[in-house]
């Protein structure tokens, strides 16, 4: 009962809201209640203690309640303002990516593709478990990149990021040296001006989330 019901969140309040009929605010929240029963229109031996059960006892800390509502932490394919401020990150975070795809995101950078962020781990291991076909490892030098202007999220197990730029990757374990970060990059200030005029709406009071 816990996976069914943890697909069934993740379905509702990372990717279709709409298809269960439940309102999901600005910061990706929704009335637990409601969502139950959603949950119970599906099938109806779901309790909210089963979707307490899936919020509490995930070590990937997917979901959250907050004062009776409910929401996805991350994964979203949606836009939603997640209410929180970047935060410094360690010096290096990792990804894991299939080797055929290495060649782009090398080139390129890191992009979320259909989800908002990019989604990165704290260890190189768990990176290389997660993700389909994985079988490369991809060492983001987070906190240079940082200093000079990317913002990352702190979720829990995973850190999020608008994007990474080639500049900061490089194949964990590779002997190969990366180039050299470009100078030219914008500031933080500069980075953080510019997201402050393309953001979502805010709603009420803006949340602030303790970092780690």
């Amino acid at each position: 009962m816990t996976v069914r019901v943890s697909k069934m969140l993740s379905l509702m309040l990372r990717h279709r809201p709409q298809e269960f009929d439940v309102q999901v605010d600005a910061h990706g929240f929704a009335d637990l209640e409601e969502v139950v029963r959603a949950l119970q229109g599906r099938d109806e031996r779901i309790s909210a203690s089963d979707v307490e059960n899936v919020v509490n006892a995930t070590e990937k800390q997917r979901f959250e309640i907050v004062e009776g509502r409910i929401r996805a932490r991350y994964g979203h394919s949606f836009a939603i303002d997640l209410g929180q401020d970047p935060f410094e990150p360690p010096e290096s975070l990792y990804k894991g990516a299939p080797s055929k795809h290495l060649d782009r995101i090398l080139a390129d950078g890191l992009t979320p593709g259909d989800r908002q962020y990019v989604h990165l781990s704290y260890d190189a291991d768990i990176a290389g478990q997660l993700g389909r076909d994985t079988d490369t490892v991809i060492r983001v030098y987070a906190l240079e990149a940082h200093a000079n202007g990317v913002a990352f999220y702190d979720c829990g197990p995973t850190v999020l990021a608008r994007e990474v730029p080639a500049t900061y990757l490089v194949v964990e374990g590779a002997s190969t040296p990366r180039p050299a970060a470009d100078s030219s990059r914008p500031s933080t200030d500069d980075l953080s001006s510019a997201e402050e005029s393309t953001a979502l709406p805010q709603f009420g009071r803006r949340r602030r989330f303790l970092k780690r």
